[in-house]
């Protein structure tokens, strides 16, 4: 299996790895949706699946951070 990282990163250019990044998140969302009101199940996915797409895109990752800065900012 590939890494978070290299999964994200191709993401951003391959469709078919952001259909894999969807999937891999898809047994923790669908884990969500069983606490959620049934009517509305639907409509979360999908927000919530939008969103994981987004941040795929919108995540730089050229600047992640060391473990003493991951550190320091979750620390102070």
């Amino acid at each position: 299996m590939t890494d978070m990282y290299t999964i994200v990163k191709r993401a951003k250019v391959d469709p078919e790895m952001l259909m894999e990044l969807i999937k891999l998140f898809e047994p923790k969302v669908n884990k969500l949706m069983n606490r959620t009101n049934p009517n509305d199940r639907t409509d979360l996915s999908q927000e919530l699946k939008i969103m994981l797409i987004e941040s795929a895109y919108q995540y730089d990752l050229e600047s992640i951070p060391g473990f003493w800065e991951f550190k320091d900012k979750y620390t102070s």
